[in-house]
């Protein structure tokens, strides 16, 4: 990718402030992409809502320490949740439609440090939990199996969805070549190929 290829498909606070995503690959069969996630992400007790994606993907801890919690509907035990239908506003889409409520049940959580890595199917219910600062994971994301314009969902307790302002800010040349320093020495710190 080249280096004007990487700005456009890069974000700082991706989601929420101190996560940064630097994409490093991006074909219509396989995105790579690496999370970095600073400041007082660590402190939320979780990372985004729990939701599903419109792709599969692996996640590899490079750095510091992270937990991903797996979730099913369950009407009878879960929790309550309001279900939204998001259409991510970097696709053009509107961004979060209240649904419905749902109850969801936590299934599983287990927790991850560098060089461990877990699989995900597209239509799994998850979120993570960030228990380091400076951890940084490498996403591998594999082809679309949900078209773009197809909302995927997200689950939230509150019914008012989050504010997005000062989200999905694009990188500076000097912040992206700096973030790639940053994961090429965690690389090689790693002993893994960038």
């Amino acid at each position: 990718m080249t280096l004007e290829e990487m700005q456009a498909h890069s974000f700082k606070n991706f989601h929420v402030k101190g996560f940064d995503y630097l994409c490093l690959k991006r074909t219509p069969e396989h995105t790579r992409k690496v999370y970095f996630f600073d400041g007082n992400v660590s402190q939320l007790p979780e990372v985004v809502n729990p939701h599903d994606h419109r792709y599969n993907f692996a996640t590899t801890v490079l750095a510091g320490v992270m937990s991903n919690s797996v979730y099913e509907v369950d009407e009878e035990h879960g929790k309550v949740y309001n279900e939204f239908a998001w259409d991510t506003p970097l696709n053009g889409g509107a961004g979060f439609t209240w649904q419905k409520e749902t109850r969801l049940l936590e299934t599983q959580r287990f927790s991850y440090r560098p060089g461990h890595r877990y699989v995900m199917t597209a239509d799994e219910l998850h979120t993570i939990r960030i228990h380091a600062e400076g951890t940084v994971i490498v996403l591998d994301q594999y082809a679309d199996l949900v078209p773009i314009g197809q909302p995927t969902r997200t689950f939230m307790q509150e019914k008012e969805p989050p504010n997005l302002d000062g989200l999905y800010e694009k990188f500076t040349a000097d912040g992206l070549a700096a973030r790639m320093r940053q994961y090429t020495e965690l690389c090689a710190k790693a002993g893994v190929r960038p």
